[in-house]
């Protein structure tokens, strides 16, 4: 070994020996004077406060500070006079580690340069008489004793320590528990700086109570530079970042401890940050607000918080953000592309108070999509916290087709046109808010094509004009058009905001039809049970509150309609100058009024039917005025008999009727389902090649014309049951033969007919004028009986006796 490094170590190792003995020499002089210098520490500090400390124990430690010596403290505890009422001792910690400085101790003198707080708590703590158990830090009047040096703290460290401060009197309370926290404090004339690494879960931090905490629950890794100006009084905190729950944020704040009470500014900004995370660091009263806006990727926010540190004092916040291309969640459905601003503020009114009533939240330049449909609104507000309103003017302009991708269960599948709309919004946020809604502006369609799902019906050239009045809604200058029908219409809509959602069922339409043409047939789907309206699944598409909604407010509301038709076809019905008055609902459609022309006559009727798919029954009132009841039964199928039609009728007929059935869904008369009476007179009427006249023509008359008679006036009430005409007595008197009827006419089998049948002939009598006279003549000579009766085969034939 070369002889400097043998020089070297041995001066090492002695010095290093001579350090450890030195060490060993202090340990044993603290131990040997542990009763002087606790005595020491505890009196000086006792002599600057009116509380009591007590500290249980004190011992060396070596190594912690070396070279320097720190004295360990244990379980030290400072209580004010007012303790045994209060319970709350203003430090209470298990251990104290002081550094001082290793001559002061041989000079018998704690120097003190470092103080370390582990395990235990910091209590700060106000009564609600104002009272505080900080007193016990003030002096106790004996001031300093001469020749005394205040200890010149450098370092403060705290770990596993919970720092409260309580204030019952102003509503106040922080609660932090520091896991670790290490300060550097430099002391000059000016005032003192503090440099903090710390990392800190903040349980309450509160400055009103009873609003809730901000940055609940949330950890805070802090490195802060702080000073505070001993002429000013104030607290400065430069701009730094700091991290809340892992998330970087910049912070900048200020608190001027000369006023009293004492004010304060803080300001935070972050940068890409969730908007929910950076709500949550508010206040339960803000954040519950903010919550109601869902943005799935992070934004930039700032917010700015001003405030006193007084009773019952609710800070002034005020919160900004940012986004492009974002994604806004709402009950209205999937906003995406969302680009924006927006701003939280809880003093509108200056001076009025930092609360909900007084607080808003704004959007400003939204431009979004909500599944290819566009959206503009300049300013969007949401103002009263405590009862939230929200006002919006939203636009927009868009092919139709666009629409059919805003949700799968909306009934219209659009095909071509254009839609732009120019709205304004205002109503309640809050679900069980009865706040009226209100909206107003445009929404206008221009050739329009689309097929109504439930109905499968398909429409085109459609235009309209949606004047949204508050709650009503006005359609102006609607005209559609089918295949072959064309609908011009205009409506009202009343509540349709306040029910739309609560109560479908309460929305009325008022609507106002008229027509050149309209052929019923394209709309016998109608008589079908109403059908979903649901389009292809498209597992992308995730349809808005309001969109679902349609197809139920379609379902369940009210329409009652005021027609106008020149032309009407249904089957071989067609009738001119229609004037309608009906009522739609979810069952039933009312018709209270129907007044037409037909069949060179006209009708009133009144009823209502109710479509149940394969089976929809009805209930008919109906007055026909002198239509040619040949055409009449052509235009209904006969009413549904074989061997009554309208080749075998003519004449002119007027009648009453009150009748029930079912019509089936292909628009048919289901057989058998017609009940009620028919009231009718028949004026100037013909029966031709009438079979059972025929048949009567084999037994009796074989020279007279069966196969054409014709007769003036004939009237009779007949009951309709099912498959069974009901024949009270009436006397047929034709220009071939007088028939005495009475019995029952089976539409498809049953017939029992009486036919009393005079052989006088009635052109004998034809001179008289004298109606009793004429019939009674007519009876006179031989009456021959007859039976119409009904067959196996279906067919009617006519036998010889009264029968039964």
């Amino acid at each position: 070994m070369r002889k400097w490094l043998r020089v070297v170590l041995i001066a090492g190792g002695s010095l290093l020996g001579l350090l450890i003995l030195l060490l060993l020499g202090l340990a044993w002089y603290i131990n040997a004077n542990k009763s002087n210098f606790l005595k020491q520490i505890t009196g000086q500090l006792n002599d600057r406060i009116s509380g009591n400390l007590t500290i249980g124990d004190m011992e060396p430690s070596l190594f912690r500070s070396f070279p320097n010596v720190s004295l360990a403290l244990k379980k030290v505890v400072l209580k004010d006079s007012l303790w045994q009422r209060h319970r709350h001792a203003l430090v209470d910690v298990d251990y104290i580690f002081v550094r001082v400085n290793t001559l002061s101790l041989l000079r018998r003198h704690v120097d003190v340069k470092e103080v370390s707080l582990q395990n235990g708590s910091i209590y700060l703590y106000t009564d609600t008489t104002g009272y505080t158990n900080t007193t016990a830090l003030q002096g106790n009047g004996g001031g300093k004793k001469s020749g005394s040096k205040d200890a010149d703290i450098k370092m403060l460290n705290l770990e596993h320590i919970t720092f409260e401060l309580e204030n019952e009197q102003k509503f106040k309370r922080f609660t932090l528990e520091i896991k670790q926290l290490s300060g550097k404090v430099q002391a000059a004339d000016s005032g003192i700086h503090a440099d903090i690494r710390s990392e800190i879960l903040a349980k309450n931090f509160a400055f009103n109570t009873t609003k809730g905490s901000y940055l609940k629950n949330k950890t805070l890794g802090l490195h802060l530079s702080l000073f505070f100006n001993r002429q000013t009084r104030q607290l400065e905190i430069p701009q730094q970042e700091m991290r809340i729950d892992g998330q970087p944020v910049m912070i900048t704040g200020r608190f001027n401890f000369s006023e009293k009470p004492p004010p304060f500014y803080l300001k935070i900004n972050a940068t890409q940050v969730l908007l929910k995370d950076a709500a949550s660091w508010l206040s339960p009263s803000i954040s519950s607000k903010l919550g109601s806006i869902n943005l799935s990727a992070p934004l930039d926010a700032e917010a700015i918080l001003n405030g006193h540190l007084k009773y019952r004092d609710t800070p002034n916040v005020l919160v900004t953000w940012k986004t492009t291309n974002n994604v806004l969640i709402t009950t209205m459905g999937e906003w995406t592309h969302c680009s924006f601003t927006g701003r939280f503020n809880n003093e509108i009114i200056p001076g009025a108070g930092h609360n909900d009533e007084n607080s808003a939240v704004n959007i400003f330049g939204l431009q979004a999509s909500l599944n290819s449909v566009p959206l503009k609104a300049d300013t969007i507000r949401v103002v009263n916290l405590k009862h939230p309103l929200l006002h919006g003017h939203f636009q927009s302009q868009f092919p139709l087709a666009n629409l059919n991708s805003a949700a799968e269960d909306i009934p219209i599948l659009f095909k071509e046109g254009n839609a732009r709309a120019d709205l304004y919004y205002s109503g309640p946020v809050l679900k069980d808010d009865n706040t009226p809604s209100s909206l107003q502006g445009i929404v206008e369609v221009q050739q329009g094509a689309f097929n109504y799902l439930p109905r499968d019906l398909t429409f085109r050239n459609c235009n309209a004009t949606l004047r949204f009045q508050g709650q009503d809604l006005q359609l102006e200058r609607v005209t559609i058009q089918s295949q072959k029908s064309t609908l011009k219409m205009e409506g009202t809509i009343k509540n349709m905001l306040n029910f739309y959602f609560s109560a479908p069922e309460k929305i009325a339409l008022n609507w106002k039809i008229t027509s050149p043409l309209v052929d019923l047939n394209e709309f016998r789907s109608f008589l079908v049970a109403r059908k979903k309206g649901k389009k292809p699944v498209n597992k992308k598409v995730q349809g808005g509150k309001v969109a679902r909604q349609l197809d139920a407010v379609l379902d369940a509301s009210n329409v009652r309609m005021q027609v106008l038709l020149d032309k009407v076809i249904y089957a071989n019905f067609t009738a001119q100058q229609v004037a309608a008055e009906l009522s739609l609902t979810k069952t039933d459609v009312l018709i209270n009024k129907i007044s037409l022309q037909s069949a060179g006559g006209s009708a009133q009727v009144s009823g209502i039917v109710h479509p149940q798919g394969n089976n929809n029954t009805f209930k008919i009132n109906a007055a026909v005025t002198n239509m040619h009841i040949g055409q009449l039964f052509y235009a209904f199928d006969n009413f549904g008999m074989e061997s009554l039609t309208s080749k075998n009728l003519r004449g002119i007929v007027s009648a009453k009727t009150n009748i029930r059935g079912n019509i089936l869904d292909n628009g048919t008369m289901a057989k058998h389902s017609l009940f009620g009476s028919i009231n009718f007179s028949l004026k100037n009427g013909a029966l031709i090649d009438f079979a059972p006249l025929a048949d009567i023509g084999n037994f009796v008359f074989r020279r007279r014309r069966l196969d054409s008679i014709t007769f003036e006036n004939l009237s009779n009430t007949f009951q309709v049951e099912g498959n069974k005409i009901l024949i009270p007595p009436m006397r047929i008197a034709s220009s071939a033969v007088n028939i005495d009827v009475n019995g029952v006419y089976g539409i498809n089998g049953g017939t029992d007919i009486k036919l009393d049948v005079p052989l006088r002939n009635p052109a004998k009598d034809s001179a008289i004028t004298d109606k009793a006279e004429k019939e009674r003549r007519s009876r006179k000579g031989i009456i021959v009986h007859l039976r119409a009766v009904s067959e196996k085969d279906g067919k009617v034939k006519i036998k010889l006796g009264k029968g039964n």
